[in-house]
């Protein structure tokens, strides 16, 4: 299903669709249960969102699962353009007025909460 909605997608800004809480729920308490010491979820800020998006090309993010310095599972954000290809620098006009390259902002570093995740409960209902 996954390549299906890949292959009617052209349109990296349009990737991505609303599946509603069952699904979704569902979905996390499958990964969940297979994988229970993983019971836990990466939290990013807005902030950090606009910040990606708002990037010269990019389309959409790439949510990319790494290891932190701690070795605990952690979620890396990072920019894609129309191409579906990581943005790692861009340019820009610097005060002198010569284009410079700078370097792509690669998210990560959010908080870690395990409270209630995995649990199949749920907050919102």
């Amino acid at each position: 299903m996954q390549q299906e909605l890949l292959q009617k997608t052209q349109d990296v800004s349009e990737i991505g669709r609303h599946i509603g809480l069952e699904a979704g729920e569902e979905m996390a308490k499958r990964f969940f249960d297979k994988h229970p010491e993983q019971a836990f979820v990466n939290i990013l800020g807005k902030k950090l969102f606009m910040q990606v998006l708002s990037q010269p090309g990019c389309e959409g993010i790439a949510i990319v699962p790494g290891y932190n310095a701690a070795g605990v599972r952690q979620a890396v954000i990072v920019a894609v353009d129309a191409n579906r290809q990581p943005i790692y620098q861009y340019a820009v006009v610097s005060a002198t007025g010569e284009i410079v390259m700078e370097e792509a902002l690669i998210g990560d570093d959010g908080a870690i909460d395990n409270s209630g995740w995995g649990s199949g409960t749920s907050s919102s209902k």
